[in-house]
């Protein structure tokens, strides 16, 4: 059984000083991570450099996706962003048995479009019928918002044995995000590609813990462990 705790992070059109602040961080605890790219921006070249992440795709597939008008061109245009991706999450985890076919015309090996939420034992499969590693994931940051938020990464229900992917989005961490609500309101009130440094401060959380107090007792946790991508889960016994 694989027995190990990953880090995993959907982009989700986070602003360019968001993601790199989410790298530095990563980069500063020498932590290895999988990332899922949903366009492309100007820090991403440095990403590519850096040999401790993994850089998948993050393909929106619902109605009203600004990634193309069908999946194959979906697909096509990530893979011209990030020719080298063998792993995927599909955004809204989004999927269905003839789409995940598609994933190894374009060169793609594995999947982690499962939410398992805190499920012990968790396992990776091999999909024959998609041709797919399968790599269910155990947490997501804005799921917890919906519950009790439990930001004690110290807490049993973190460490119990099996895979255990968590995945983040640099916008939670970045704003400390402990609801939905602030979140919200700051896309409302702020188009994303206008966000900035000054104009996002008013809905950062300075009061409460949150996702970037999970984030940063994570991280510190993992420092001294040895971390994987998820591509690098086929490699361990």
């Amino acid at each position: 059984m694989i027995d190990k705790t990953l880090i995993s992070l959907d982009q989700d059109w986070a602003p360019n000083f968001v993601v790199k602040y989410v790298s530095d961080l990563l980069s500063k605890y020498n932590l290895r991570a999988t990332w899922f790219i949903t366009n492309d921006f100007p820090f991403l070249d440095e990403m590519k450099k850096n040999k401790l992440f993994e850089l998948g795709i993050h393909p929106n597939f619902e109605s009203n996706s600004t990634q193309g008008n069908e999946p194959n061109v979906i697909l096509d245009n990530l893979k011209k962003i990030l020719p080298h991706a063998k792993t995927v999450r599909t955004h809204s985890l989004f999927q269905s048995s003839r789409l995940l076919q598609k994933f190894q015309n374009f060169g793609l090996e594995n999947d982690s479009s499962i939410l398992l939420t805190k499920t012990p034992g968790i396992l990776p499969h091999f999909s024959k019928i998609s041709n797919l590693f399968r790599f269910p994931f155990f947490w997501e940051d804005d799921e917890e918002l919906y519950d009790i938020p439990n930001w004690e990464y110290d807490h049993p229900e973190y460490h119990v044995t099996g895979l255990k992917i968590f995945n983040f989005h640099p916008i939670h961490i970045f704003l400390n995000s402990d609801t939905l609500e602030t979140y919200s309101r700051m896309k409302e009130k702020i188009n994303f590609s206008k966000l900035d440094q000054n104009s996002i401060q008013d809905f950062i959380n300075k009061k409460n813990p949150g996702i970037g107090t999970f984030f940063q007792m994570m991280i510190s946790n993992l420092q001294n462990q040895q971390t994987y991508t998820i591509s690098e889960l086929k490699n361990i016994k």
